[in-house]
């Protein structure tokens, strides 16, 4: 029997198994997305010896070749995705994600004596296949949580889980300025995360499970509630119909969708590893007030992000919003606010450091609400291929976290040159503008017809119509907002 009501699932502990995983999987997301950026802040340091500690190696590097560098990681990121989201669903998600902090660990680890030993050209195809792991982590730490988290709790434990990528941005700058600055030098920026990642490893091999049914520690109380939880979401339907290739790729809201994530990916992408950039260039700030000014809009970008979760659930749950309004309006202010703040900083003199300050602020706090405003719209569109729709725009926004660098090191020839900072921020504004207003005339939030079409038919011509059993319109009303997030 399906349970059709929360009320008929007895609440689990307040705490337990379900938020040890979560914390796992923000840690994971956390050092993970640290060993991904720091670089941004220690390539300002390896490079010039004077912004940081002079006891330390320096390297001469031209703007091209840091912007290979800073692109790498994309590169293997870009060749993983799908195929982490099929082995995590077949096997789990346990041994993946060990693997994934396992090898990013190590390689973080080896950085220096890359460095030191090949150049530039061996720590660009290291960081190459330091992105091959990273590239597998998202679609593994939602397939863990999918596991553990009960449908209620889902908006905040994968508030959570998500808000790894904020935390790691800002220890990839803050941690890793001050790590460079200090007597330990810059290569104590890649040596804290990786060690930090094997002990991560070591723990989660212990108390990490795929699923509560695996775990050895978890109480028989939680267990039940997480296995109810998750019962009463599975829908009684026919074999799952094979990939609809040809009508995903052909699908006018996907395509939309994922042109909107890509002009997304644009600015996220360029503000992550360009800022540190920008300030030395434009403000020549020491490589300690270099990286906690990097790491301010990430701090207000976590905040924002908490922001945007209780904001959506208090105007779906008790404003009866619909979902097309809500979709679009968030991922419009998440959108088109960015683009405003790069046009009015590419404009701002040199010397207004606050100015320029809050235009980056504003900028990256706004793109939080990309996750409610536009992320979850896989789901919307295909229930049975959400990961797969996941899949394919999470590739294509890597591929923009590719190109970004290159395009950049191409353009800014001179990081002080305030004009060739500008023509890249406001070639992203025009990118933002365009992607959103795409999706705001032609984005979709309901199933498409290849979502299950031959189930559909398969069910129709099998099963004799039976009617539904009489569902009050309040209780109806209330599961299908639920469903919204």
């Amino acid at each position: 029997m399906t349970i059709r009501s929360f009320n008929l699932v007895a609440k689990g502990p307040k705490w337990g198994m379900r938020h040890l995983q979560v914390l796992f999987l923000f840690i994971c997301a956390t050092l993970t997305v640290a060993q991904r950026f720091n670089m941004s802040v220690a390539i300002v340091a390896f490079t010039n010896a004077n912004s940081s500690h002079p006891n330390f190696p320096e390297y001469r590097l031209t703007e091209q070749q840091k912007s290979y560098i800073l692109s790498s990681p994309f590169w293997g990121s870009c060749c993983t995705q799908l195929m982490s989201g099929y082995l995590s669903s077949r096997f789990g998600a346990k041994i993946l994600l060990l693997a994934i902090m396992f090898v990013t660990a190590l390689l973080s680890i080896a950085t220096p004596f890359v460095l030191a030993w090949g150049g530039w050209q061996l720590l660009f195809w290291v960081r190459i296949v330091q992105g091959l792991a990273m590239g597998g982590m998202w679609p593994g730490l939602y397939t863990h949580l999918a596991k553990w988290c009960p449908k209620m709790e889902a908006n905040r434990l994968g508030g959570v889980m998500t808000t790894g990528l904020d935390c790691g941005t800002i220890i990839g700058f803050a941690l890793s300025g001050a790590l460079s600055a200090s007597p330990l030098g810059w290569p104590s920026s890649f040596y804290v995360p990786g060690y930090l990642g094997i002990a991560w490893c070591l723990l989660f091999l212990r108390y990490g499970a795929n699923c509560p049914s695996e775990s050895r520690f978890i109480s028989l109380a939680e267990r039940k509630h997480i296995q109810l939880a998750l019962e009463q979401n599975q829908v009684v339907r026919s074999e799952i119909p094979p990939v609809p290739w040809l009508q995903i790729l052909t699908s006018r809201p996907f395509i939309v969708l994922a042109f909107c994530k890509m002009s997304q990916a644009c600015s996220f992408y360029t503000l992550m590893q360009q800022i540190p950039r920008y300030i030395h260039g434009i403000f020549h700030y020491s490589i300690a007030v270099n990286a906690l000014l990097s790491a301010l809009p990430f701090v207000v970008m976590l905040m924002s992000s908490y922001g945007f979760i209780f904001l959506s659930d208090y105007l779906t749950r008790h404003r009866d919003i619909s979902l097309p309004i809500l979709r679009k309006t968030i991922n419009s202010f998440a959108t088109w606010t960015p683009a405003v703040s790069l046009v009015i900083l590419s404009y701002l003199s040199d010397r207004n450091v606050v100015g320029s300050m809050c235009c980056l602020v504003a900028a990256t706090a706004a793109i939080s609400g990309q996750a409610i405003g536009s992320s979850l719209n896989h789901v919307d569109l295909s229930p049975n291929f959400a990961g797969l729709l996941f899949g394919i725009s999470n590739t294509l926004m890597s591929a923009a976290g590719v190109i970004s660098p290159i395009v950049i090191g191409l353009t800014v020839t001179n990081e002080s040159d305030r004009t060739q900072w500008r023509s890249v921020f406001l070639g992203i504004s025009v990118i933002l503008f365009l992607g959103n207003l795409f999706y705001v005339i032609f984005g979709q939030m309901t199933v498409q017809s290849w979502n299950d079409s031959q189930s559909k038919k398969t069910s129709t011509e099998a099963i004799p119509k039976i009617e539904a059993p009489y569902k009050a319109p309040e209780e109806m009303l209330s599961f299908e907002k639920f469903n919204y997030l």
